[in-house]
């Protein structure tokens, strides 16, 4: 966590960040700034979502839109199959999710106009528009924040655990972290926790919930005894502006490195092997996998960003070979999507959880001569299912080239409107900027036709 976000802090350190910064190498924690919540929680109707990001674009004529009454340029290599739901057909790479159509809804007439990867991801995850459409568009400290970042803030936890964690990776293009993944405005203290580790290696860990091997619990003990000390400081520092109790999130660090919990919700041995086959013994499958146990356990949002082993966009990014990978991908995709519905309808949790798989904007309707497909924003697909959404439906649909709106068009704002819903968050909520403006949570109407 500490890192990649730290390159998107200006300005020059307080006493107080001093302090803090002091602390947290005293104390060798990694997760101090994001536990810093609000105490006071709802706690009726809170629910978790787990936000599967196909990070590069994934072809809407490959995954949930295919044309095969199109000329063959257009329709490409992969043919439609049958789903359980009479008159809904999806890719033949996805048997097991086409078994399942009933649980989702698919959405087919996405659209916008941002055509780069980390503008359109900015979109894609936060539904504000971004300031340009350029490559070198990287995450700042006054972005507008993530989901996770937001139900980190309006729906605070109080058990040791993350209410927000990124995994397996944070995404970037070209080695520039892609924005909507952090706190932004909302700050530090509202961060992910970022994995950053394969869930699918025999030496799977989580750092930041390690402490350092020289701390012993005596040692633990007697450090919380110094913390007392630190905050005294602070507070005598800051008179006028009280601490903030920064023992409160210090506390919670502690907890998270010594809680029981929080090493059960990371634990996929704890799966059995039966179980993390079904997922698929890959990277994303394992990192999906864990995303169920950490919903499971109250976090509040899960990224999991399929991407690269770096975080780049490659893996869905299918200028050409498309096909060749998309054979690869797919089936990942539909084992580990199609567990997580199982397993989440059989566990009861459902109702209580929101599943979106999506990616930043679709192909081009053309297919190139490599074999692979452009950057295409103009419509893109993607599906929901859990949280109240009602599965068996399609919303929306394209032209006949998968090109355009045919009917329904909606953005990423009315997309973030239906999270916001689904998650049950009001529509008169509002968050408050780094000057204490009130700015409206919704920037645009649920598709109330999905619940």
């Amino acid at each position: 966590m500490i890192g990649i976000l730290d390159t998107l802090n200006t300005g020059r350190p307080t006493r107080r960040e001093v302090l803090r910064a002091g602390a947290l190498g005293t104390f060798g924690l990694a997760l101090p700034d994001l536990l810093r919540a609000e105490s006071a929680a709802r706690k009726t109707n809170i629910k978790s979502c787990v936000l599967i990001f196909a990070f590069g674009g994934p072809a809407q004529q490959e995954t949930f839109d295919l044309k095969p009454d199109a000329p063959a340029e257009i329709r490409g290599e992969f043919k439609p199959i049958d789903t359980n739901v009479p008159g809904i057909r999806i890719c033949e790479h996805l048997p097991r999710l086409a078994k399942l159509a009933d649980q989702y809804a698919i959405i087919r007439s996405a659209t916008h106009k941002n055509r780069v990867h980390n503008p359109g991801s900015f979109y894609a995850l936060t539904g504000r528009k971004p300031s340009a459409d350029v490559v070198q568009f990287p995450a700042k400290r006054d972005d507008w924040p993530a989901i996770g970042s937001i139900l980190a803030k309006v729906r605070p936890i109080d058990r040791p655990l993350p209410p927000y964690v990124v995994l397996p990776i944070f995404a970037n293009d070209i080695g520039i972290p892609t924005p909507g993944q952090h706190g932004g405005f909302l700050g530090t203290s509202v961060d992910p926790l970022i994995i950053n580790s394969d869930p699918s290696k025999p030496t799977f860990t989580v750092p930041a919930l390690m402490p350092r091997a020289e701390l012993t619990a005596d040692r633990m003990d007697s450090r919380r005894g110094l913390l007392a000390q630190v905050n005294a400081q602070v507070a005598a520092l800051n008179a006028a502006a009280p601490a903030q109790s920064l023992d409160r999130h210090y506390e919670r660090a502690f907890d998270l490195v010594s809680s029981a919990a929080s090493k059960q919700a990371f634990d996929l041995s704890q799966e059995t092997a039966a179980t993390r086959d079904r997922y698929g013994r890959t990277r994303h499958g394992q990192s999906v996998l864990l995303a169920r146990r950490l919903v499971e356990a109250g976090v509040r949002l899960v990224l999991v960003n399929d991407a690269e082993d770096n975080g780049q966009n490659k893996r869905w990014d299918t200028h050409g070979d498309g096909f060749k990978t998309m054979k690869k991908f797919l089936p990942e995709t539909d084992n580990a999507v199609a567990s997580l519905l199982e397993d989440l309808k059989d566990r009861g949790l459902l109702d209580s959880t929101l599943v979106v798989w999506m990616g930043e904007f679709g192909r081009s309707p053309r297919v190139d001569n490599g074999g692979g497909r452009d950057h295409w924003p103009d419509v893109y697909s993607l599906i929901m299912a859990g949280g109240g959404i009602k599965g068996g439906q399609v919303y929306g649909s394209s032209d006949a080239r998968a090109a355009y709106p045919r009917e329904n068009p909606i953005g990423p704002e009315e997309i973030h409107a239906t999270i916001y819903h689904a998650l049950g968050l009001p529509e008169d909520t509002h968050l408050h900027d780094t000057v204490g403006r009130p700015l409206s949570l919704y920037n645009g109407k649920p598709i109330y036709q999905l619940f």
